[in-house]
C-alpha cells in the first residue's frame, strides 16, 4: 500500500492531489487484488481502476509536463521520458489483456510494477519540482500559475 507523506510533495497543491488521488486508485486496486477469484463486484472495480489509469496517464502526465517547463525545472526531460516509459509499458499491458483477459497474476504484476514506479517516479523525478517553485515564488517569477494548467 501507498501511504502519502509530505515526502512526495512537488510543491504543487495540484499535482500532489493528483499524486494523492493515484495513490488511492492504486490502494483500491492492491486491495482487490488479495482475493485469488474476485467476484463480478470486484472486477467492475479493477476495470474501472484501470480506466482511471488510462485517464490519469493522459491528464497527469501531460499536466505535469507543462508544469515542469513552465517552472523551468531541470527534471523536465527526464519526467517526459520516463511518463513515455511509462505509457508504453500501460500499452503494452492493454493489449495483453485484450488478448488474454485479466488474469489474476498479471493484474498482481501490474499493480506491484505500477506501485514501484510511482514511488521511485515521485521521489526520484517529481519532487525535483518543489525547489523550483519556491524559487519563482521568492523572485515573484512570471510563471504560469499552477491552477491556470488544470487539465
Amino acid at each position: 500500500m501507498l501511504t502519502w507523506s509530505e515526502q512526495y510533495s512537488t510543491g504543487s497543491p495540484t499535482i500532489d492531489g493528483q499524486h494523492r488521488q493515484l495513490f488511492t486508485h492504486l490502494n483500491q486496486l492492491e486491495g482487490l487484488l488479495v482475493q485469488t477469484n474476485p467476484t463480478d463486484d470486484d472486477v467492475v472495480i479493477i476495470r474501472e481502476v484501470l480506466d482511471f489509469l488510462e485517464h490519469y496517464i493522459d491528464t497527469h502526465f501531460s499536466y505535469e509536463e507543462r508544469c515542469m517547463e513552465s517552472y523551468r525545472c531541470p527534471a523536465h526531460k527526464k519526467n517526459k521520458e520516463a511518463h513515455e516509459n511509462f505509457k508504453q509499458m500501460f500499452q503494452r499491458f492493454k493489449t495483453r489483456t485484450q488478448k488474454e483477459g485479466y488474469r489474476f497474476l498479471m493484474l498482481v504484476e501490474l499493480n506491484q510494477t505500477i506501485n514501484a514506479w510511482v514511488e521511485d517516479h515521485i521521489l526520484r523525478v517529481d519532487t525535483e519540482l518543489k525547489p523550483c517553485i519556491v524559487l519563482a515564488a521568492r523572485q515573484n517569477a512570471p510563471t504560469v500559475p499552477d491552477n491556470r494548467l488544470q487539465p
